[in-house]
């Protein structure tokens, strides 16, 4: 990873736009106008009961926080509950915007920060929240949070970022969630941008892929989709996974904070997120070894196979993840042998331990 200092973090911040990819990049069916994907630090928390009143004063608080954590860069569109998209300017905030809503409502909230409501952008805040009806079914999952920074951002504050989430998935009571590098795309035009993610995550394998509020991914219970940067799991995942005792042995203090946050854990795999990205354009990006070390751990509650990450585009050329054995790769893409996983601890070794100013809240 490409070492942090002042003077990169102010080239970063001042190139911002290099995150940010032109709408449909590999699909030349479909107009390149706008943006189509952003390249970010994404956090996915997944939660229940998202009619109940506490549930969404605690999303409320919870966008407070994200909302003061952006400093002088500012949302700019907020799409609500199917309903065209609205400037900031009428919308306020997320408790404004909720006022009035029932238990039957829908609470699905999308919060933009690109120049047009349907960019891609890299301050984003979601929410997928089911009418009580909807889940009381039982067959439709858990409801999604899903918020981001740019990249730029989590390098200058990372501690900042992971306290945000940490606090999200103890106010929401998460069975789980995680955190980390990722790519957002259109609000509107998600299809004909999953050939970008799709190529983003063949030269960056420690990026996210997939919608995070997909079914696919929300019906997962007692299991992990991928291990991140930041990985949230409730006690009785703990337990399908061994003990923290357990845990313990396979993951060196040094490298991964743990902290309670009060249903279950909350593990911090090193100082910042990792892509896998070369630095060396001659060299084949590599699996971030705190990656490599913590799936092997949660190797028994990390899921194995799922319906298609991705859908892809109608006749679209480029390749996504719209096949199962694409799907399961994916999924499986940390997995290796004694031998690897020796390797990759040893490469531990050569990235930053943790400091104190590291460690999670309520450390373990």
């Amino acid at each position: 990873m490409t070492k942090i200092t002042q003077d990169f973090l102010k080239w970063a911040k001042a190139n911002q736009s290099k995150a940010l990819v032109e709408n449909a990049l590999l699909e030349p069916r479909y107009p390149h106008d706008g943006i189509g994907a952003a390249f970010v630090v994404r956090a996915c928390v997944y939660f229940e009961q998202a009619a109940d009143p506490t549930v969404r004063e605690a999303l409320a608080q919870t966008f407070d926080e994200f909302a003061a954590s952006m400093g002088e860069e500012k949302l700019t569109y907020m799409w609500s509950n199917g309903k065209a998209a609205r400037p900031m300017s009428k919308a306020k905030s997320l408790r404004a915007a909720a006022a009035g809503l029932g238990p039957e409502d829908r609470f699905d909230f999308d919060f933009m920060s690109g120049e047009r409501p349907s960019d891609a952008s890299l301050w984003e805040f979601h929410i997928g929240g089911q009418r009580r009806w909807q889940e009381k079914l039982g067959n439709r999952g858990f409801n999604a949070l899903w918020f981001s920074w740019p990249v730029f951002a989590v390098q200058e504050r990372p501690d900042a970022f992971a306290k945000l989430f940490f606090d999200a998935v103890a106010r929401l009571k998460a069975p789980w969630g995680h955190a980390g590098v990722a790519v957002n795309l259109s609000p509107t035009g998600r299809e004909e941008n999953e050939a970008t993610e799709y190529w983003a995550s063949q030269t960056m394998p420690g990026l996210d892929v997939g919608f995070p509020a997909d079914l696919s991914v929300r019906t997962l219970k007692g299991q992990l989709k991928t291990v991140d940067w930041l990985t949230a799991f409730n006690k009785p995942m703990l337990e399908g996974a061994g003990s923290l005792t357990g845990l313990r042995v396979h993951l060196p203090p040094s490298w991964f904070a743990i902290g309670d946050y009060g249903p279950g854990l909350v593990i911090r795999a090193g100082v910042l997120p990792e892509s896998g990205i070369s630095d060396d354009e001659g060299k084949a990006p590599s699996n971030p070894p705190a990656y490599v070390v913590l799936d092997a751990a949660l190797r028994s509650i990390r899921a194995s196979e799922m319906d298609n990450l991705q859908r892809g585009t109608v006749n679209g050329d480029a390749p996504v993840y719209n096949s199962k054995a694409s799907t399961v790769a994916w999924l499986r893409r940390f997995e290796t042998d004694e031998k690897g996983l020796l390797a990759a601890k040893a490469a531990l070794l050569d990235t930053p331990p943790h400091a104190a100013e590291n460690a999670l809240p309520n450390p373990l």
